[in-house]
């Protein structure tokens, strides 16, 4: 593993990475057999509908049909909108166009959704063309990760796909969530980033054993990505219709396609993946210096309290967790399957006076960490 708690599957690379899944449908598949419509490649699958733009699926015909509908679903598997075509269909290329609002004229929020064709053909028979019946999930297993000259992380997709990118140090502590399974487009993506860890108290990009872990999973073929929306987010979105966040049963879940492994995070709610916000506090009663940062003398005990925000803490009760503290980025002590919040009663011993970083990481088992750092200095 890169860090000492950090996602099953990850491998090790500074400037190097792997891969990891989305959701399942339930109630879509394909059917009937010569099919008369696919979808056509158009090179982009990205739009702003909170600026206006409009996204247009191409989609290829093979014969006369009385109507072609594009069912647009949530990464979750609800559906969005329908947009319907029975005039002008021709063999060939054809487009339906998709305004990127749902049903009741809401812009969506930025998020991957994916596209379902569903043609009638002159005699009645239908088909339908449903991406996610033949493709998403893909571990990537090599995603070429490099550090810019402006200390930006970069790194470069074969696919549209959901992406994972921590920070920390080698073998010992996770420092930072940059990117929670973010959906991002194909070909070259920019990671911005201030070179912090999650409290903004040190540059860990000076760090000699400064560990980048890039994760990566394919989306559904022809996936659309939406960006831009700063008025709404996924999570408020779902809240508002009262969507419930479904867990497919394990025995549901395809472990493999075409001989490539999928990954378990394929099938998770997008809910389940989001960053839990966790606090580490040391005890009110130490003096501080007029900066604010807690003193503490060796071989004295200290209370340290761990805890996860409250409207977090249903994401870690999905599985087990731990929770193991660090000081200046190396492990020192663990409670395994453990609760918040947690007081950890630390003896600081064997650690030089001046200024020093002590860092919790809660790792659930599912894969989630959630990170948080405090300083403090030793005095005699």
């Amino acid at each position: 593993m890169l860090f000492r708690h950090s996602l099953l599957f990850a491998t090790l690379i500074l400037q190097g990475c792997s891969s990891v899944g989305t959701v399942a449908p339930e109630s879509v598949s394909n059917e009937a057999s010569p099919a008369v419509v696919g979808f056509a490649n158009n090179g982009a699958y990205e739009f702003s509908p909170s600026r206006g733009e409009t996204y247009s699926v191409p989609v290829q015909l093979q014969a006369n049909v009385a109507s072609v509908s594009l069912s647009v679903y949530t990464s979750d598997g609800e559906l969005v909108k329908t947009v319907t075509r029975t005039d002008g269909l021709e063999i060939g290329l054809n487009q339906l166009v998709w305004d990127g609002k749902d049903d009741s004229g809401t812009v969506v929020p930025d998020e991957a959704y994916i596209p379902v064709l569903t043609v009638e053909t002159e005699s009645g028979e239908k088909q339908i063309i449903d991406p996610r019946t033949y493709s998403g999930g893909e571990l990537v297993e090599k995603v070429p990760v490099e550090i810019t000259p402006d200390q930006e992380i970069a790194y470069s997709l074969p696919a549209s796909c959901r992406v994972l990118i921590r920070a920390g140090i080698k073998g010992g502590a996770m420092l930072r969530n940059l990117s929670s399974w973010q959906a991002k487009g194909a070909g070259k993506n920019v990671q911005h980033w201030d070179g912090k860890d999650q409290n903004g108290l040190i540059d860990i990009r000076k760090e000699p054993n400064l560990g980048v872990l890039v994760i990566a999973f394919k989306l559904p073929e022809n996936a659309i990505l939406t960006y831009g929306n700063q008025e709404l987010d996924y999570r408020a979105y779902r809240l508002a219709k009262h969507w419930e966040d479904k867990v497919l049963a394990p025995e549901k879940m395809q472990t493999s396609r075409n001989g490539t492994a999928i990954s378990p995070h394929y099938y998770a709610p997008r809910a389940f993946d989001a960053v839990p916000d966790v606090s580490l506090t040391l005890q009110e009663t130490l003096k501080k210096t007029p900066d604010g940062v807690a003193q503490i003398k060796l071989n004295s005990p200290v209370a340290v309290k761990a805890d996860i925000a409250p409207q977090d803490r249903w994401m870690m009760k999905q599985s087990l967790y731990e929770v193991a503290f660090f000081v200046d980025h190396e492990f020192v002590a663990e409670e395994e399957q453990g609760y918040v919040p947690l007081t950890w009663q630390w003896l600081p011993q064997q650690i030089t006076p001046g200024r020093h970083l002590l860092t919790v990481n809660i790792s659930g088992f599912s894969g989630k960490v959630g990170v948080a750092s405090v300083l403090f200095d030793i005095v005699r």
